[in-house]
């Protein structure tokens, strides 16, 4: 029994032996996977951030234009905002 016992720790040993370069493949295979997948998300998350300056940009500079408007012409600011509001109360109003 000694023997059998020997020859099995000697195959085991002789398995782990072969398969550690297929671990240290497959290791070094999901690290670049996630090198990849990290540099794909950074680059998303860059084109975010400057997607969202731009829309802040452009909304400071309509609110800032809407504002230039209104002190400029209040009377027709005003018309406009009642004729929308009206428009508005007309078309939600219908609703049953």
């Amino acid at each position: 029994m000694s023997k059998s016992a020997t020859d099995l720790h000697n195959t085991i040993d002789k398995a782990a032996d072969a398969a550690q370069p297929i671990v240290d493949r497959m290791a070094s295979s999901a690290h670049a996977g996630v090198d990849k997948v990290s540099g794909a998300l950074s680059g998303v998350t860059g084109r975010v951030d400057e997607k969202t300056r731009q829309l802040t940009d452009a909304y400071k500079n309509f609110a800032e234009t809407g504002r230039d408007y209104v002190r400029t012409s209040p009377a027709t600011s005003i018309l406009v905002a009642l004729g929308v509001g009206y428009t508005l109360s007309k078309l939600l109003g219908r609703r049953n």
